[in-house]
């Protein structure tokens, strides 16, 4: 960061100054770069996310482009509205594997820094379990399509193969919606009500021992 603010100062100096031309030549080249030749490094997606929300990125040689941070930001928050907002509640809207991440955070984050599922007094094979069902390393149909190479399955393909449906089986199909699991559901009937019907209040229950099991449950039933 020092160093960052002090070549800042060199692009400050005397207009004629031999140094302020070098650093303006150099700065001039690296935006060039990112933006004129579309590269793939941090300095391009950079550019790239500036001139997707409108954000013009000037090449000329002799003036430092200025960027108005709050403007950018207000551009940032409305292009991340409508879908984007939706996606962070169910992944089947996101846009990309990226914003999938984010909703796994939405969804499966701790809810607290003194009660957490991965302090459960179980094995550590049943944990270990239950921990890649969080983060999203299991075979749900919902990953095993997403990491297929070249067989890779569109996301409305990847349906549940145990229900008679062609909902898409992810973890919101496999926990609360599949009709192949309502035997299961039974015997944990007291998870279930109209405060718990979504991802994110479903984990967030006081009794973690009880969602703890149903989920590895359900994950038998689908020999995951």
């Amino acid at each position: 960061m020092h160093i960052s603010y002090r070549k800042l100062g060199l692009f400050c100096g005397p207009r004629h100054a031999l140094i302020r031309h070098a650093n303006l030549s150099n700065l001039w080249h690296l935006i060039w770069h990112a933006v004129g030749s579309g590269a793939k490094n941090f300095s391009g997606s950079i550019a790239a996310c500036l001139q997707s929300v409108g954000q013009p990125m000037p090449l000329g040689r002799d003036n430092v482009p200025v960027l108005e941070v709050s403007t950018i930001i207000e551009a940032l928050r409305q292009h991340l509205g409508g879908t984007h907002d939706y996606a962070l509640h169910c992944p089947r809207a996101a846009p990309s594997v990226g914003v999938v991440a984010c909703t796994y955070h939405h969804w499966f984050r701790p809810f607290s820094r003194h009660r957490r599922y991965c302090q459960l007094p179980v094995s550590g094979r049943r944990m270990q379990r239950f921990l890649q069902f969080k983060l999203g390393s299991h075979q749900l149909p919902i990953v095993l399509g997403r990491f297929a190479g070249g067989q890779h399955v569109a996301r409305a393909n990847r349906v549940c193969t145990h229900c008679g449906s062609v909902a898409v089986a992810d973890e919101l199909h496999m926990l609360l919606e599949c009709p192949a699991l309502q035997a299961v559901m039974q015997r944990y009937a007291p998870l279930f009500s109209t405060n718990t019907n979504t991802m994110r209040s479903f984990f967030a229950q006081q009794d973690h021992m009880q969602v703890f099991k149903f989920v590895l449950d359900c994950l038998d039933v689908f020999h995951i």
